[in-house]
């Protein structure tokens, strides 16, 4: 479904004292995973790991500097901030409309929109009222089912989430994790799933790899967690541990 193979990215380093400098920072550092279809993997590390770059380079909107890619049929995205990546003057229909009319081009077909997007809308749990909306109208945990529910109209083979519920409540989180586990289920889709938060993992994939300064530096399916060697991937699930012992 998605093969990458020694992936090598950097990126030209700011207030280089060289005028026509070419010095680097590398940032990924020969990253190799596989996603099989109908699984969902999280990508898990701090900021400045290099788990949204790899995601840029999953979804084709980054070239790598060395290493091969194969990803098998179309992809959406679900962005963290849901405010700026619907577009504000846009209502919930036309947000949702974007991606038909991409499809239309793309498949060469030619769809019903007024009833796909009430046929999208209770997917994703929403009234089909919420057709005329507009974003502000909305709660966050709402406006991410729509971002959802237009990132499904592509009928794509895999979503990618980039920290797509860090900006939402604890109770939101859970209710969008279980709607994005029913979806997958429905569609066989794959889910590559961005984050920091080992938490969510956990309630969410089924296997998990650990970037640690432009590396993968520990892969384990969800299940064995408890048995992860590299001493990154234990502070991160030590720390969880700890906050969960305090919270009792």
């Amino acid at each position: 479904m998605i093969t990458l193979d020694k992936i090598n990215v950097g990126f030209r380093k700011e207030n280089t004292t060289k005028l026509f400098g070419k010095e680097k920072k590398q940032v990924l550092f020969d990253v190799s995973m596989h996603v099989n279809q109908g699984e969902c993997i999280g990508l898990l590390g701090e900021s400045g790991s290099g788990k949204s770059t790899l995601g840029r380079i999953i979804c084709g909107l980054l070239k790598p500097d060395s290493g091969t890619i194969n990803v098998t049929g179309p992809i959406s995205i679900v962005f963290q901030d849901y405010t700026t990546s619907a577009n504000p003057r846009f209502t919930v229909s036309q947000i949702i409309k974007e991606s038909l009319s991409v499809r239309e081009r793309t498949q060469g077909i030619k769809i019903e929109k007024e009833e796909e997007v009430q046929h999208l809308l209770e997917l994703v749990g929403l009234p089909k009222d919420f057709v005329t909306r507009y974003p502000h109208e909305l709660s966050g945990g709402q406006l991410q089912r729509v971002c959802i529910a237009r990132a499904v109209a592509l009928q794509p083979k895999t979503i990618l989430f980039d920290e797509a519920i860090s900006s939402l409540d604890a109770h939101t989180q859970v209710q969008i994790m279980d709607l994005l586990l029913k979806i997958k289920k429905q569609f066989n889709l794959t889910y590559v799933f961005i984050t920091h938060d080992l938490t969510s993992v956990t309630y969410f994939c089924d296997r998990v790899l650990f970037l640690y300064q432009g590396r993968v530096v520990e892969e384990k399916k969800v299940t064995d967690l408890a048995r992860v060697e590299h001493d990154y991937a234990k502070s991160l699930l030590y720390s969880i541990v700890d906050i969960r012992s305090n919270e009792k």
